[in-house]
């Protein structure tokens, strides 16, 4: 039996709560110390992933912590190049971050499944998602544990992301010997389709399908790519796009000597201030993706492409077989492919949890 109805019941009754909240109980005044911390995200300012979240989560934690706790936020590339955000939160360079796991694959392979970014992923919507994050939390806590970091969890709810391109896919074979601008798991997903996976920056994405270096792209969904302008430099879109589901695409992630520092209701005040940027993004993303994905499809100078079903089927044999992969590539990707199993019969998903192993 699914849980959706009820895990959705959970999430609109802690929205309901933080709705009676306002505005937020604060910590007690009194002269104590202010912390100030730095926080880096691969979201670019400006787009609604990062004012909606980012700066929202910042102004939450000061108001909740009586401004006690300071977060001043960075977009992508700002500071550093994205992908060093993980060792410099390790190092305290920065106090913490909210980027997408698949940035530090390097670091263990679990890490490109992290925030539930799974190909052929049969989860919908963001009730199943959480559902699955806080399921496979422990195995990603612990992987971060082991380089030094504490993982506060997922940070905010992604919408399924879009495959955008500049040239035609009309079929599985069409995939081959194309560039495709990917990250994480999904860069190895698409080099088994035959393409070439290509690592970009979110703000490289528009330069690079403008001048060709890749001829398609998959990032984030129509609301955000419609932010970032990619929709002046995209001609088709390919349904469906099998390389991520729902997702998180930004974790919570913390310097732990910052993290020991603070007290334990400032502490409590970070997990608040998520919770509260969590659910509120899960909402709003899923109206507002809608409205920018209708603006996407009556656009005359763009066209919707719906991929074969016997292909579908095939890409998503692919998928799985990829995931069943990873079961030895670590031992974290095992147990989290295995949980994960176990998660997608929880939900109702059994075809797809027995592809992965799971016995009744």
């Amino acid at each position: 039996m699914r849980v959706k109805s009820t895990v959705l019941l959970l999430l609109l009754s802690l929205l309901v709560v933080l709705s009676a909240c306002q505005p937020y109980q604060t910590i007690a005044e009194g002269e104590q110390r202010v912390y100030e911390w730095r926080m880096v995200t691969h979201q670019i300012p400006g787009t609604a992933r990062y004012e909606g979240t980012i700066r929202e989560f910042a102004k939450a934690v000061e108001e909740i912590s009586n401004g006690r706790l300071i977060i001043e936020p960075f977009g992508a590339d700002i500071l550093f190049p994205t992908n060093e955000s993980f060792d410099m939160v390790k190092n305290g360079v920065v106090e913490i971050a909210a980027v997408y796991t698949g940035f530090w694959t390097g670091k263990d392979p679990v890490f490109a499944l992290g925030g539930g970014t799974i190909p052929g992923d049969p989860i919908n919507g963001f009730e199943e998602h959480f559902y699955r994050s806080d399921q496979l939390k422990p195995i990603i806590d612990e992987a971060y544990e082991k380089h030094g970091i504490q993982n506060l969890g997922a940070f905010d709810y992604a919408p399924e992301e879009v495959l955008i391109s500049r040239v035609p896919i009309r079929s599985i074979e069409d995939f081959r010997g194309k560039n495709i601008r990917a990250a994480g798991v999904a860069s190895l997903y698409y080099s088994k389709l035959g393409a070439s996976a290509i690592s970009l920056s979110a703000p490289e994405i528009y330069t690079g399908l403008q001048l060709g270096t890749v001829e398609a792209a998959e990032f984030n969904d129509y609301l955000v790519n419609g932010e970032m302008g990619l929709d002046e430099v995209t001609k088709y879109v390919i349904e469906p796009a099998l390389h991520v589901g729902p997702s998180t695409d930004k974790e919570l992630i913390v310097n732990p000597n910052a993290w020991e520092e603070l007290p334990e209701d400032l502490k409590a005040a970070l997990y608040v201030a998520r919770d509260k940027i969590r659910y509120e993004s899960a909402i709003a993303y899923g109206v507002e993706n809608q409205k920018a994905k209708q603006e996407w499809m009556e656009n005359p100078d763009i066209e919707f492409i719906q991929l074969p079903e016997e292909d579908v089927e095939k890409m998503r044999e692919e998928a799985f077989e990829l995931l069943n992969n990873y079961k030895t590539k670590s031992e974290a990707s095992k147990e989290y492919v295995e949980e994960y199993a176990k998660v997608l019969a929880d939900l109702g998903y059994l075809e797809e949890a027995k592809i992965l192993g799971y016995e009744d």
